[in-house]
């Protein structure tokens, strides 16, 4: 057989494949690859930049009457939706006197204070939200949000979306008429019963998620920074997670969060990962490497780390404390969770 018989058996071939709707493996490019394709980019939300344009949505979109959330969503330059292939972060708005009724939905979002003070209520408990709060929603919990201070309230929004789109598994309800829902039980009560280090023997909790509905950032960063001393104030940082105070596992099942600490000059250990990462900077400025490039970030920023990139991080100017959302969880059960320590970062 000729290279030209070849060739068009092949094309012939290769045509009844398409109208089987099959396909040959060995033309199908990188089911063989010896690592992950680094298909997402690495970028900084500059909360100088973002927070004029959340205010200025005051002015396009009433709470309650043209949108339920008045929030802007970071989408990774490289998607349409979404900050990382698993995880969507972004900043929200609530002005004093406002309310976003109750709703809820099967992805679990973390909330993450960073100006004012404010309530979110979680399946009936009020939350006291005060800057560097970490308050969990988990899965399938009714949540709403108060504001009766003087202040706006701005958040960072952490949520599964683009994880649990791809299983085709979001569902959502609004509450019945639209309303926030009924306050049943005391301010901050799961705090109070779970958060002093002992636990109910007497009381099964059921749930995948922590019972723990609020992380303060007072309790954190000094826990953090106690730890940070009693490890010799490494130049390389320090590292806590939040956890599931019944179990010691993660949060959320599909999230995890941690809480570090870089003094002022000090570098961390180049690393990289199969789950992506969002950071948020509660204190201190400095910069990323993220694959060779220098990303910088100041108070209140976010940035992601996708999955796979090399990166490090850098404290310029003060101790920066760093807040860390992942999608790790969902690596583990399926033995896909793989990191890397060491270097290979020139540029910048």
């Amino acid at each position: 057989m000729t290279d030209i018989d070849k060739a068009t058996r092949a094309d012939a071939y290769f045509a009844r494949l398409r109208d089987a709707n099959v396909a040959a493996l060995w033309t199908i490019p990188g089911t063989l690859a010896t690592e992950p394709t680094l298909d997402e980019v690495p970028y900084v939300w500059r909360a100088a930049e973002i927070f004029p344009l959340l205010e200025e949505a005051v002015t396009i979109a009433d709470l309650g009457e043209d949108t339920d959330r008045r929030a802007l969503n970071a989408s990774n330059p490289t998607r349409k939706f979404g900050t990382s292939h698993n995880l969507v972060a972004g900043y929200q708005l609530v002005l004093p006197g406002e309310t976003a009724p109750a709703h809820r939905h099967t992805p679990s979002a973390i909330r993450l204070l960073l100006q004012g003070s404010g309530h979110t209520t979680v399946d009936g408990e009020p939350v006291l939200m005060e800057r560097g709060d970490l308050v969990l929603t988990p899965p399938n919990t009714w949540h709403d949000h108060r504001h009766n201070g003087t202040v706006p309230m701005i958040w960072l929004d952490g949520l599964d979306v683009p994880f649990v789109r791809g299983q085709h598994a979001q569902f959502a309800e609004e509450y019945p008429n639209g309303e926030l829902q009924k306050i049943t039980q005391a301010e901050d009560a799961s705090v109070h019963r779970y958060f002093a280090g002992l636990n109910p023997v007497d009381e099964n909790w059921g749930a995948l998620h922590s019972p723990l509905n609020k992380y303060p950032y007072s309790t954190a960063k000094a826990a953090l920074l106690e730890y940070h001393r009693a490890q010799g104030e490494p130049a390389t940082g320090s590292r806590l997670e939040y956890v599931n105070p019944l179990t010691g596992g993660h949060v959320i099942p599909t999230l995890s969060c941690y809480l570090s600490v870089l003094p002022e000059g000090g570098r961390t250990t180049i690393q990289r990962h199969t789950p992506s990462a969002v950071f948020c900077v509660l204190e201190g400025h400095g910069h990323s490497i993220i694959e060779g490039e220098r990303y910088d970030w100041a108070e209140n920023d976010f940035f992601v780390v996708p999955s796979w990139h090399r990166y490090e991080h850098v404290a310029d100017e003060g101790d920066v404390v760093l807040f860390e959302l992942s999608d790790l969880p969902i690596y583990e059960p399926f033995g896909l969770l793989r990191s890397e320590v060491g270097p290979e970062q020139e540029r910048a």
